[in-house]
C-alpha cells in the first residue's frame, strides 16, 4: 500500500494541558472522520513554550505512559490513523520536545526528540541526542522533525538518507518563511513528501505577549502562529495549504510510489558522504571582520553580458556553466566560469592576473555525463579577495544542501555558482534556500533558457534577533533579498552584502551555521541514501 490520505491538523493552544488534550482528540475525530490515514499535528500540543521556571515546564511536560499520551493512542486506535503527537515530555535528565508516532492500533511506534532549539526553548528544555528514527509503517517509511529542525538542512536531509520517503514537519511558529520556503524546500531538496501542521491563535500567553515583542523588537500581533499548513510533494509542488488564520485540517491522498517517479525524472547528483565530514566536527569560521557591506555584482546570461557588467561597475561577474571567460579582465574585477578538461568540469576564478583559484566539480551528474565529479582533491576550496571570501559551485553541486554548507563553514561571504537549472523550483526553492539557511550571498549565473537561473541574493539587513532593527518586521525568520535575470536581459547587475552573512544568529543563542546538529551532520558524512 503506496497511497495514503494524510491530513494536517492547525489549531491554536493555551496554557490549559486538559483543554489542549481536548482540542487534539476533536482534530484528530474531524480529520480521521474525513477518511485520514495519518494525522499530523503541531508543535508544543500539550502547553504553550512559554514557562514560569523550570519546575513550571516540568510540570505541564508529558510522561509518555500518562494520560494525555494514553488519551491520543486510544483516539488513533479507535479511529484506526497513525497520528503524530508533538509535545514536551519529561526525561530523567530534563524535558525534551519530542515527535511521538502513534500507530493505527494505539502503540508508540516510534518517539524523535527535537535537536535545534530556538530561543527561549534553550531556557528550559535539553536538546535531543541524535537523529530519530525512520519507522518503517504500512505505507512506507516515516521520519519526524520538528520546526526548527526545518530551517537548516541537516535533520530532514539525514531522515532521507536513511529512507524516509514522508516527512512530518510539527511547527509551533510565526514566520511566514516556513511555509513559502523551508517546508517545501525540504521536499524538493530531498525529494520526498513532507506533510506540515503549524499553530495559529498566539503562540504566548497573553500577559507576556507584549514583553516577548518588546524584546524581539516586532509587534505583538506578529507572535501568532502563521497557520499556512501544507502537505508538498516531492518536487515541492504544494499539494494543499491551509489559510493563515485559523483552524483547519488540510488533507490530500498521495501515493508514495511518486517519490521514485520523481527521482528517476529529475535525478540528484549522487552524494559523496566522505566529502561532508567536516559538517559532522564542531565550530565554523565567520566571515573576516574586513569583509564589505556592498559589493556590486553581476550575473551573465552569456558572454554577451560581460561588458554591460563592467560598464556597470561590476566587480564580480559570474558566467554561466562552459561559458568561455574574457580574454582581459580589469583590475580589481573578478569573473567566475567554468570549463571541461577532459573528463572533469572545473570552476575558476579569474583577474588580471589569470586564474585565482580553480574549484573541480564536486559529484557526478547525469546532466553532464562527462564529468567525472572529483572532489577529492581538495573538496571545497575558497578564495580571499579584498572585498569577502568566494567559494564556487559549478554543475548540479548546488542542488544537494551539503555543497553550501561545506562554504558557510569555511567563512565563505559569496558563493558564485554557475549552473543550468532545469525547473523553476532549482532557483524558487532550492538556491534561495541555499542562501537563507547559510546567511550567504549567492551570485548565480545560467542561461536564459529554458529557466532564468541567473540571480543575485543576500542576507536581509536584518534577522528575527537583531540588536538593532533597520527595518520594520516583515515577518520572516531569515528570507534572502532576492533579485532574478528578466529572461530577455543579457546581464543582472546589482548590489549584495557580503558583511550580512557574519550575522548567523537569527534568534538568541541561535546561531543557522555554528548551531547545526552535529548528530544529523555525522549521519549525512557517514550514509548513502537508502
Amino acid at each position: 500500500m503506496t497511497r495514503l490520505h494524510v491530513a494536517a491538523a492547525q489549531f491554536a493552544t493555551s496554557d490549559d494541558v486538559g483543554e489542549n488534550l481536548d482540542t487534539c482528540l476533536e482534530m484528530i475525530d474531524a480529520a480521521a472522520g474525513a477518511g485520514a490515514q495519518l494525522v499530523v499535528l503541531p508543535e508544543f500540543c500539550n502547553h504553550l513554550s512559554v514557562y514560569d521556571d523550570a519546575a513550571h515546564c516540568r510540570q505541564v511536560a508529558l510522561d509518555l505512559d500518562g494520560r494525555f499520551v494514553a488519551s491520543v493512542a486510544a483516539r488513533a486506535r479507535a479511529r484506526r490513523a497513525h497520528v503524530v503527537l508533538t509535545a514536551t515530555v519529561r526525561r530523567s535528565d530534563g524535558v525534551t520536545v519530542t515527535n511521538l508516532l502513534l500507530d493505527a492500533e494505539g502503540s508508540l511506534a516510534a518517539q524523535a526528540d527535537k535537536l535545534t532549539l530556538m530561543g527561549n526553548e534553550r531556557d528550559w528544555l535539553r536538546p535531543g541526542r541524535g537523529v530519530g528514527p525512520v519507522v518503517d509503517t504500512p505505507f512506507g517509511v516515516v521520519g519526524m522533525y520538528s520546526c526548527m529542525d526545518g530551517v537548516t538542512c541537516e535533520v530532514p536531509r539525514a531522515l532521507a538518507v536513511q529512507g524516509a520517503r514522508l516527512l512530518t514537519n510539527s511547527l509551533n511558529s510565526f514566520a511566514l518563511d516556513e511555509a513559502s520556503l523551508h517546508v517545501p524546500a525540504r521536499a524538493a531538496e530531498n525529494q520526498v513528501f513532507v506533510v506540515a501542521a503549524n499553530k495559529v491563535g498566539p503562540l504566548v500567553p497573553a500577559d507576556r505577549i507584549e514583553a516577548f515583542g518588546q524584546a524581539l523588537g516586532v509587534g505583538a500581533e506578529a507572535l501568532h502562529g502563521a497557520g499556512e499548513s501544507q502537505i508538498v510533494a516531492p518536487d515541492g509542488t504544494v499539494l494543499a495549504k491551509a489559510p493563515r488564520h485559523g483552524r483547519h485540517i488540510v488533507s490530500a491522498v498521495i501515493d508514495l510510489a511518486e517519490v521514485d517517479r520523481v527521482r528517476v525524472a529529475d535525478p540528484m547528483p549522487p552524494r559523496r558522504p566522505g566529502l561532508y565530514a567536516p559538517l559532522a566536527r564542531p565550530g565554523s569560521e565567520t566571515p573576516a571582520e574586513h569583509t564589505v557591506e556592498t559589493l556590486v555584482a553581476a550575473a551573465a546570461a552569456g558572454p554577451e553580458g560581460v561588458q554591460p557588467a563592467l560598464d556597470s561597475g561590476a566587480r564580480l561577474i559570474v558566467l554561466p556553466e562552459l561559458v568561455e571567460a574574457p580574454a582581459r579582465i580589469p583590475d580589481g574585477v573578478t569573473v567566475v566560469a567554468s570549463r571541461r578538461d577532459g573528463d572533469r568540469h572545473i570552476g575558476m576564478a579569474l583577474d588580471a592576473s589569470g586564474v585565482r583559484l580553480e574549484q573541480p566539480q564536486l559529484h557526478r551528474t547525469p546532466r553532464l555525463p562527462w564529468a567525472c565529479g572529483d572532489g577529492d582533491r581538495g573538496g571545497l576550496r575558497v578564495l580571499e579577495l579584498p572585498w569577502g571570501r568566494l567559494a564556487m559551485a559549478v554543475g548540479d553541486d548546488v542542488r544537494l544542501p551539503e555543497t553550501a554548507r561545506l562554504a558557510a563553514l569555511t567563512g565563505v561571504s559569496v558563493l558564485a555558482v554557475c549552473y543550468h537549472p532545469a525547473r523553476d523550483a532549482d532557483v524558487a526553492l532550492g538556491l534561495v534556500e541555499r542562501a537563507a539557511e547559510n546567511r550567504l550571498c549567492i551570485v548565480a549565473a545560467s542561461p536564459s533558457h529554458p529557466v532564468p537561473g541567473g540571480a543575485l541574493m543576500s542576507p536581509p539587513a536584518d534577522s528575527l534577533w537583531s540588536a538593532s532593527r533597520s527595518e520594520p518586521y516583515d515577518g520572516t525568520i531569515n528570507t534572502p533579498v532576492v533579485q532574478r535575470m528578466d529572461p530577455a536581459s543579457r546581464c543582472l547587475v546589482g548590489a549584495v552584502h557580503p558583511r550580512r552573512a557574519r550575522h548567523r544568529e537569527v534568534s538568541r543563542h541561535t546561531d543557522l551555521v555554528e548551531g547545526r546538529s552535529l548528530a544529523a551532520a555525522a549521519v549525512l558524512a557517514s550514509t548513502q541514501p537508502s
